[in-house]
């Protein structure tokens, strides 16, 4: 006859690496004297409302992929 089809016995795959957490609003933005302060840069190319994500050695753009390499 034919071939009997082959049952896999493994388990749940495990995820690599670490869990993706979302930005927190609450971090970006400072209230003082009733005005509010951005904390982290804007991009020049996407405007006011896109943020600089602060790396070891650069600030980069998740959007545009704007780079800024800062100098040590």
């Amino acid at each position: 006859m034919g071939k009997e089809k082959k049952i896999r016995k493994k388990g749940k795959k495990q995820r690599k690496g670490r869990k993706h957490e979302n930005i927190k609003k609450h971090r970006m933005y400072k209230i003082e004297a009733g005005k509010i302060l951005r904390l982290r840069k804007s991009c020049p190319r996407c405007g006011t409302g896109t943020f600089l994500s602060s790396h070891a050695n650069r600030d980069y753009c998740g959007r545009c992929g704007y780079t800024v390499f800062l100098k040590k």
